[in-house]
């Protein structure tokens, strides 16, 4: 059976499905987190005022904003700390509406970004699961009600802007995609440094769906990423900082942690909101041994689903394993961390998840459609003698 035929959407202009993907996205968002959008519209957030301080005195031209560190030391985030706030003085004064307007537009832009690259991979109507889901995750409360979360978002815009553009130069065999895509992946690392991990993602894409997973494009983004680290450790303004983050490295604290950031990509875990950091029972559950040995589990199956991709015949089954590694991937930077358990840091990984469910959808549905009992022969009537 081809799907194609009663999926009505692949038959829409790509114009019109972006805006139902658009307009889908926002009532994703508004049923999550409406009310408490409205709620904090005027509210400030205790970074806020430490930003608009450390602007104040020590930005004081573009120069500045890749010249001097942010008000954090040990970071180097000049276009979504110094720079973000440099214009936010000079365009708007610093009104904490606007920042809340900016964000908003990001939130959506972010989840549209995610439909155009699932949209290689299954499909214009299956891509739509991806986007939705990452548009409503109660998680990203943090990300939504505060203006200095802007770092995750402008580096998540590049990082999946980025991972997009690479791909689509893999299908259209496109030297201008990929230079487009080596720019962005710059621009992701000046918003935020957790984006080094964006090659490891495309290595991984490689493995799964490219025939030529070993060809030069693929050399690109790492050679950029071990040269910003090397740039950061010897030349960048926060290279002689510590920025006070307490790393552990054991195998119990990885497991809890990406347990944790996955438990909170449900919704339904998460009803009531009522702690906006990381709720203090779904960190004990992470910590459980059934927890810690699922999600081992789920990391070893990656791994050998990584390492025979052949035997993954069908593009849903694909997605769901490309999900999950981009889910590992991007939360690797935080999940490191020693008692920091964050939901705003699960907010990129969550986009794998969403992946991981579009493509699972995919595959399900597939499976039952092409298992429906053949119709029975029509039996002609007998010849009268």
């Amino acid at each position: 059976m081809n799907l194609r035929k009663w999926v009505t959407v692949d038959r829409l202009s790509r114009s019109l499905r972006y805006f139902l993907v658009t307009a889908l996205c926002v009532g994703g968002l508004a049923a999550a987190h409406g009310t408490r959008i409205v709620d904090n519209w005027h509210a400030p957030q205790w970074e806020d005022a430490a930003f608009f301080e450390h602007n104040d005195e020590e930005v004081h031209s573009l120069w500045d904003c890749f010249a001097k560190t942010g008000v954090w030391p040990g970071r180097y985030l000049p276009l979504t700390t110094n720079l973000y706030y440099y214009v936010g003085a000079k365009a708007w004064s610093n009104r904490v509406e606007a920042y809340h307007s900016v964000n908003l537009l990001f939130l959506i832009l972010n989840a549209v970004l995610l439909y155009r690259l699932a949209e290689n991979l299954v499909g214009a109507w299956w891509a739509m699961i991806p986007a939705v889901l990452f548009a409503s995750r109660l998680a990203m409360v943090e990300v939504v009600l505060h203006t200095c979360e802007f770092q995750g978002l402008f580096y998540s815009f590049f990082t999946i802007l980025s991972a997009d553009l690479f791909i689509r130069s893999r299908k259209n065999s496109g030297t201008r995609l990929l230079v487009l895509s080596a720019v962005t992946f710059v621009l992701a690392l000046l918003s935020k440094e957790a984006a080094v991990v964006l090659p490891a993602i495309l290595i991984v894409y490689g493995r799964l769906f490219d025939d030529k997973p070993y060809s030069r494009p693929y050399l690109v983004h790492p050679i950029i990423a071990v040269t910003w680290a090397i740039l950061f450790v010897l030349m960048l303004p926060a290279h002689n900082q510590s920025n006070g983050m307490v790393n552990d490295f054991s195998i119990f604290n990885l497991l809890r942690n990406y347990s944790a950031y996955g438990l909170v990509f449900s919704n339904w875990i998460l009803t009531p909101l009522q702690d906006f950091v990381m709720p203090r029972s779904i960190a004990g559950l992470a910590a459980k041994m059934h927890m810690l040995v699922l999600m081992g589990a789920l990391i070893i199956l990656e791994g050998a689903a990584l390492l025979f991709p052949g035997y993954l015949k069908a593009d849903g089954p694909r997605l769901v394993v490309f999900g999950f590694a981009w889910f590992l991937i991007v939360t690797a930077p935080y999940a490191i961390f020693a008692d920091r358990l964050f939901m705003r840091y699960g907010y990129l990984g969550h986009a794998g998840l969403a992946l991981c469910v579009g493509g699972l959808v995919e595959s399900i549905v597939r499976w039952f459609s092409t298992r429906r009992p053949a119709a029975l022969p029509q039996v002609a009537e007998a010849s009268h003698a």
